[in-house]
């Protein structure tokens, strides 16, 4: 059993390394890739990796009752929905703004948690949501209107946010089914790897992918830098946390993805995305600050549940 403090650390970690995955999209999409056939190396290569690991070191992770395949498969299809928009916003809108319309999830996940999980919705939480995501908004300049963005990208970033809540909650209900974060990883990316190949156009696809030695390293990092490492911490981030603190940590995803499109592409990083970049910090430690006095029993009268 993952305890709530290293599950917390195991998502911001998480965080922090899918918010660099624009690094190899752009790469890959400026050589010709579409948002499917990126996505389509990133789980093939992802796959790979795990069944080679899992063929080493655990073989038992292979097996899974039948009547939880629906479940699996809809984590899947649910990530697929989420990584093709995400990866559609990254190409047509700055990195930083595309990770805070994916950052919406964590509003999606806080009610999907709620309802189904019965997780209550804590003062705290709210606190750090609404914290988390107004620093996301300053990140990208929505308060200043110094972002340039679309109706179509902001739909599309939506999508993402809505879908990646879902994808959140199909993987911990995986979980809560008695399997191990290897075997639900395996079949996820099994899924969704059978979802993304037959519209990648393959040959085209593999083509690409050795078209220059600097695409080949970003098709390979893209699965396991930023797929298969942090998909691993994320499985340990549910393991110990509901689905709306993890949700809510991840907000270190847009502070990242902003970092990233400065450091690689030139993209600004101004006061207001510094302050923007603070009050992420602030969200994620005053959910950690919470994660410890829940650990050592120590309640927080001013944490109290809304109760249905």
């Amino acid at each position: 059993m993952v305890g709530r403090t290293a599950a917390a650390i195991c998502t911001v970690l998480c965080a922090s390394i899918w918010g660099m995955i624009g690094i190899s999209t752009r790469i890959l999409s400026d050589a010709g890739m579409n948002s499917v056939q990126i996505n389509a190396v990133k789980s093939a290569v992802c796959l790979a990796a795990i069944v080679i690991a899992l063929l080493a070191t655990d073989r038992g992770a292979f097996r899974v009752r039948p009547k939880d395949l629906w479940v699996l498969i809809l984590a899947a299809a649910t990530n697929v929905g989420m990584d093709v928009l995400y990866i559609q916003a990254q190409t047509i809108m700055d990195l930083s703004l595309a990770g805070v319309l994916l950052s919406t999830n964590c509003y999606f996940a806080i009610g999907i948690s709620f309802l189904f999980f019965k997780d209550p919705i804590t003062v705290r939480k709210v606190l750090a949501a609404v914290i988390g995501f107004s620093g996301c908004a300053f990140a990208v300049g929505l308060f200043t209107h110094s972002a340039e963005f679309s109706l179509l990208g902001i739909s599309i970033g939506l999508g993402a946010g809505f879908g990646g809540a879902l994808h959140t909650a199909f993987f911990k209900l995986s979980l809560e089914k008695g399997y191990s974060e290897q075997t639900v990883l395996l079949y996820i990316f099994i899924f969704s790897t059978a979802m993304l190949v037959p519209f990648s156009d393959p040959v085209g696809t593999i083509k690409l992918s050795f078209s220059s030695a600097e695409v080949l390293l970003a098709s390979a990092a893209i699965g396991l830098v930023f797929t298969a490492l942090p998909y691993y911490l994320y499985s340990k981030g549910l393991a110990g946390l509901d689905i709306g603190t993890v949700s809510i940590l991840m907000f270190m995803e847009t502070a990242m993805a902003s970092v990233a499109g400065l450091l690689f592409f030139g993209e600004s990083l101004s006061a207001h995305t510094l302050i923007g970049i603070a009050m992420i910090l602030v969200s994620i430690i005053i959910m950690n600050w919470g994660l410890r006095e829940s650990s050592s029993g120590n309640a927080d009268p001013a944490a109290g549940e809304i109760k249905r």
